[in-house]
């Protein structure tokens, strides 16, 4: 069986990062906050100063639920097009009867 990750909660990693750009020795927070590896530490720094502290939360899932929502209007848009492409071919086969 593979080893099972361990979540850290938005708020613990705010208060992590905080800490350590306050200038809080990262083995002190390592074992604070019972984290995994100092390099979490690291992580999370870069993150936040690429993205803000918004960067932090868990977006997993969230694009997978856009995409399906994109697909499911992609697939209205494709059946609205093909019910007006009979639509046009009914009229078409009409005309070239008469």
């Amino acid at each position: 069986m593979g080893k099972k990750l361990k979540k850290y909660s938005y708020d613990d990693k705010v208060d992590v990062v905080k800490k350590f750009m306050e200038g809080y020795p990262s083995s002190r927070l390592v074992k604070e906050y019972d984290l995994t590896h100092r390099n979490r530490i690291y992580e999370w720094r870069d993150q936040v100063l690429k993205g803000g502290y918004e960067a932090l939360k868990d977006h997993r899932g969230a694009k997978t639920k856009d995409h399906h929502r994109g697909r499911e209007r992609s697939l209205e848009e494709e059946n609205e097009s093909l019910k007006l492409e009979v639509k046009y071919l009914k009229k078409l086969l009409d005309l070239q009867r008469r």
